[in-house]
């Protein structure tokens, strides 16, 4: 239990607001920025100065009271200060996504960060989204999937004139993967409607196996383009994500929570660090430690490769059946969720303007018993103007 353990005892962070780089003209957007690592991570980004941060959250009211906070208690660089502004957006809503980059790009021309840091956890067996897509997979996966997708044009513009490496998209998994991932990866038929696991367990672990096969899949399609994707994981930490786990639960796990800003460090690593370049896009970052790469201050893990998907294979759940499945696994999952936030919920004109006809793709998928007998599933997409629709 090697990975698992290292994850709960975690080494000391080597990556802080002392080595975070020179941000004058940046700007970043935080989802989830209101509370918890996102909060943390956007007070360590403000008080570095030179850039614009915007708090994407579902609350007007939260945004603005944690930028009021945040402006209270500290201090900004005064030859270059940074500035605070707020994006709201509810994704467990998916019609306020296109209203929220809509709103962004109405202000800006670049974007040189996404952290993907929003999340919920311990919903009640049965939750859904607005749209009707199982709560935990709609909100961290398929809202943040939508949202990257409608910002992937000034993500690439903005990538194709910055610095080499230094425009990101950062998705955020969890140590549950290790421990509990789903067996032979997600399953399509937990995706249905009305046939949700009742385990809110599964449903959590599914979508943050989730976030590593987007961020990975993102990669391949981006990568020649200069945008860096990869995943993180923060670590166990005392967050509202908490809140509606059970009493017991919360004592077990007490030992082994840290402070959120812990977990921002992780977060500022993936997201500023210059040891980070294209060629770790796919990779998942461990905490905030330097076990694997010196004193850079991330551990990254590549999931397609099994000698560096565990210090021990019978010590860490392996995300498919085989590794021969993890290529069917992947694209299920980047072709679910791309044609989930597509079918029959928004027209294309509201991301690109072009009234592009909607793409039938067929996608080939392992059915959820890891066999090799083969399934289709006829999915519809959007054509976004983007690097997947070309």
């Amino acid at each position: 239990m090697g990975a698992f353990w290292s994850q709960l005892l975690p080494p000391r962070p080597v990556f802080t607001e002392a080595n975070i780089p020179p941000l004058d003209g940046r700007v970043f957007i935080v989802t989830g920025g209101n509370a918890g690592i996102g909060y943390e991570l956007v007070k360590m980004l403000y008080a570095k100065g030179g850039c614009t941060i915007y708090i994407a959250s579902r609350s007007l009211s939260k945004i603005s009271a944690a930028i009021e906070d945040i402006k209270s208690t500290l201090s900004t660089s005064e030859a270059s200060p940074a500035s605070l502004k707020s994006l709201v957006v509810d994704f467990s809503d998916l019609t306020t996504v296109a209203q929220a980059t809509s709103a962004f790009l109405a202000q800006e021309t670049r974007l040189d960060v996404l952290w993907n840091n929003a999340g919920i956890a311990q919903q009640p067996p049965g939750s859904t989204t607005v749209q009707g897509y199982e709560a935990h997979m709609g909100v961290n996966c398929l809202g943040p999937h939508l949202f990257t997708q409608l910002l992937l044009p000034v993500l690439l513009k903005t990538a194709s004139t910055a610095v080499s490496s230094s425009v990101r998209v950062i998705y955020t998994t969890s140590q549950i993967v290790d421990s509990t991932g789903p067996p032979g990866g997600v399953s399509l038929a937990d995706q249905e409607p009305g046939k949700h696991p009742n385990d809110k367990n599964r449903t959590y672990s599914a979508s943050k196996v989730g976030n590593w096969f987007l961020a990975s899949e993102l990669d391949k399609r981006t990568r020649n383009d200069g945008l860096v994707c990869i995943v993180q994981n923060p670590g166990n930490l005392k967050t509202k994500l908490w809140n509606p786990a059970s009493p017991l639960a919360k004592f077990l796990m007490s030992p082994f929570l840290y402070d959120a800003r812990m977990g921002a460090y992780t977060e500022l690593w993936a997201g500023l660090s210059e040891d980070v370049t294209t060629q770790d896009g796919g990779f998942n970052v461990l905490l905030y430690d330097a076990r694997s790469v010196g004193e850079s201050g991330g551990h990254l893990r590549n999931m397609l490769d099994p000698l560096q998907m565990a210090e021990d294979l019978s010590d860490i759940y392996t995300y498919v059946a085989s590794l021969s499945n993890v290529d069917a696994r992947r694209s299920v999952l980047w072709g679910m969720s791309f044609g989930a936030v597509g079918t029959r919920r928004f027209q294309c004109t509201t991301c690109c303007n072009q009234g592009h006809p909607q793409i039938k793709k067929k996608v080939s998928y392992r059915l959820a018993t890891g066999g090799s007998d083969q399934g289709s599933l006829a999915l519809t997409a959007w054509c976004m103007r983007s690097t997947l629709c070309r």
